[in-house]
């Protein structure tokens, strides 16, 4: 075996076992697209009406699956909340005030997504179809 065959060999290893290290600790594992098993710290989740019209004045509301299906988390305490088990796809709705940002944030807690809050003429913010595997916190506001 050549120098260079085995360098590659244990660099190979090493990045399957800290990918596997990682992805184990993670909020969000990268892969797959099942939210199923997808939480929210401290918040208990609801089945969701499926338009989006069930996310109460107030709340940053978030889903386990596109266009406001799945289970219903509703935010409404300011804080960060720590996701886990969010590999995939869901939907979110930010029906908080005017000038109220939801930010999504990564392990390291920088901001890689944000959704405004109500504009002056009512309309809802949000997005039917995200990508929350790289999110570990939404902040709600």
């Amino acid at each position: 075996m050549t120098l260079r065959k085995a360098a590659a060999l244990i660099l190979a290893s090493l990045a399957l076992v800290t990918g596997g290290l990682a992805s184990s600790a993670s909020a969000a594992p990268s892969g797959g697209n099942d939210n199923s098993q997808a939480t929210v710290e401290g918040i208990d989740g609801v089945p969701a009406r499926g338009d989006g019209g069930d996310c109460s004045y107030g709340r940053l509301c978030l889903y386990t699956q596109p266009n406001f299906k799945g289970t219903r988390f509703d935010l409404y305490v300011c804080r960060d909340y720590r996701l886990a088990q969010w590999n995939g796809y869901g939907s979110a709705w930010n029906n908080q005030t005017v000038g109220t940002v939801a930010a999504f944030k990564n392990s390291t807690f920088t901001v890689i997504g944000s959704i405004p809050g109500r504009e002056v003429n009512g309309t809802i913010h949000g997005y039917s179809n995200y990508n929350f595997s790289p999110v570990w916190y939404a902040y709600n506001c």
